[in-house]
């Protein structure tokens, strides 16, 4: 039976990359089809302007004039019902992909008995799956679609890399893993670096778009159908606090469990000091971006480098643990 379960996780996961391959593909489809309503929006506001000049050679007065659409995704800008489809489409591979992976770790997990992330590789697709399944939770409510290829791309490099790189046979964890802490303390771990991907995924493209709207393009595309760059930095630092105050329960957690495995609440473990810096990093963060007076491009590049930080810890640490035969939380 647990052969068995061990197939079905592994066939499982192959079917969620092939159909994240396909809502990669359709989501991008989806921005395809919103470039050109922008480049509408653009005629338009042209239009409008070179209204502005007739009204003193005997044109129509501003108040007779239909209101331009704004070049961006503000009041006013209407997704075509092409660009809608395609992106429901696409928000549904996203949903079924999302579903198999979790039902490939359901199944890892089954089939060892135990929380199934007790190596790299469970820990690489198990994460890959919080990610997947925030995102297809936070998605539809949102109207995200245009979130997806950002969001689905990583995903896909991730489980790509777990199947070619970091493999392992279903098997027993070593003993100082063997604890109620791994499933608590990993899983909360888990949620905050999913939220703390879409927030990175967000301010990325808060940067490219504020840096738009500064210095307009001549020739739009799907970067002008996004909200507007206030907008994009709010959501980002929404989902950041949420994964800064799960980070911060991870910290505390961890902290527990290093007490009753190794009798220290901290040893300066490369895995512990990581665990605290990615949280210090994110501090600053967030006393920057509540800092009447800083810009927020400023504190979201400190949030960037905390994602950076993150990335640091769930691989090259673990990955140098692992070989020097230190702590090997695997998933701390």
């Amino acid at each position: 039976m647990p052969t068995t379960l061990a197939a079905n996780a592994n066939a499982a996961l192959y079917a969620s990359m092939i159909v994240y391959t396909l809502a990669m593909l359709a989501f991008a489809w989806h921005l395809a089809a919103r470039a050109p309503k922008v480049a509408e929006s653009k005629v338009t506001a042209d239009a409008t302007e070179r209204e502005d000049v007739l009204v003193g050679a005997g044109g129509p007065h501003p108040s007779e004039r239909r209101p331009a659409t704004p070049y961006a995704a503000g009041p006013g800008f209407e997704e075509s019902l092409q660009s809608r489809q395609r992106g429901n489409i696409a928000l549904m591979l996203a949903y079924l992909a999302s579903a198999l992976l979790v039902a490939s770790v359901v199944m890892r997990g089954l089939a060892v008995e135990r929380p199934p992330w007790g190596n790299m590789f469970e820990f690489a697709t198990a994460a890959a799956a919080a990610v997947g399944a925030a995102y297809s939770l936070l998605a539809k409510r949102n109207g995200w679609q245009w979130l997806g290829v950002f969001i689905v791309t990583p995903i896909l490099l991730v489980l790509g890399l777990s199947l070619a790189v970091l493999y392992t046979e279903a098997g027993e964890l070593m003993p100082a893993l063997k604890s109620y802490w791994l499933g608590i303390h990993v899983s909360v771990a888990f949620l905050a670096v999913a939220f703390f991907t879409l927030a990175f995924a967000i301010g990325l493209l808060y940067l490219v778009r504020r840096r738009r709207e500064e210095t307009p393009p001549a020739k739009p595309s799907f970067i002008e159908s996004l909200p507007s760059s206030a907008a994009l930095e709010r959501t980002a630092y929404s989902l950041n606090m949420v994964a800064f105050i799960l980070w911060t329960f991870t910290l505390i957690a961890g902290a527990i469990w290093a007490k009753q495995a190794w009798g220290a609440y901290w040893q300066w473990d490369p895995k512990e000091v990581w665990t605290f810096v990615i949280w210090t990093v994110f501090a600053a963060y967030m006393h920057g971006r509540a800092t009447a007076g800083v810009d927020h491009r400023k504190s979201m590049y400190i949030a960037l480098a905390g994602y950076v930080c993150v990335i640091v810890n769930f691989t090259l640490v673990n990955l140098v643990s692992t070989f020097v035969g230190m702590h090997n939380y695997s998933g701390m």
